[in-house]
């Protein structure tokens, strides 16, 4: 990552985004070197959020920003691959939502395996505390986005 001053406008967002792309980066790159289906940036944003529990592909396509379509497009590769079944709503029939494929499980747990493999070298490269401080940081509820209102 860049060495910025935190005051530098847009060096968090940089910041947060280029955390992310090296930890996807990492996750893919280790996918493919263990001949595992390699997914697209998009799919495995939707797989980390159906694990966290956002199922549904109207709240997938809200929580990450992108279009239904996007959402449905990336759901029918992750099905094809074998990832994960659409299955209907238990709340709504007239909705499908995710759920994991015991066929994926190997492929889902290795990438599980992966992702704390990475964080624990961000432990060994960063350290402890300063590792710590930014989970509390990005865990922490910052509340809605303001409405910066221009002069």
């Amino acid at each position: 990552m860049p060495d910025t001053p935190p005051a530098m406008t847009g060096s968090l967002m940089i910041g947060l985004l280029e955390g992310f792309m090296w930890l996807d980066r990492g996750l893919q790159d280790s996918l493919r070197g263990l001949n595992l289906p390699n997914v697209r940036r998009l799919e495995s944003m939707i797989m980390l959020y159906a694990a966290a529990g956002i199922r549904q592909p109207t709240d997938l396509a809200r929580t990450l920003g992108v279009t239904r379509q996007s959402i449905n497009s990336a759901m029918r590769e992750l099905e094809q691959k074998d990832l994960i079944e659409l299955k209907p709503d238990p709340k709504d029939g007239r909705c499908k939502i995710i759920e994991f494929s015991k066929a994926g499980d190997p492929v889902r747990l290795k990438a599980v395996q992966i992702m704390r493999a990475l964080e624990a070298t961000l432990v060994g490269r960063l350290g402890d505390q300063p590792m710590h401080n930014l989970a509390t940081v990005l865990g922490a509820d910052w509340g809605d986005a303001p409405l910066v209102e221009q002069e």
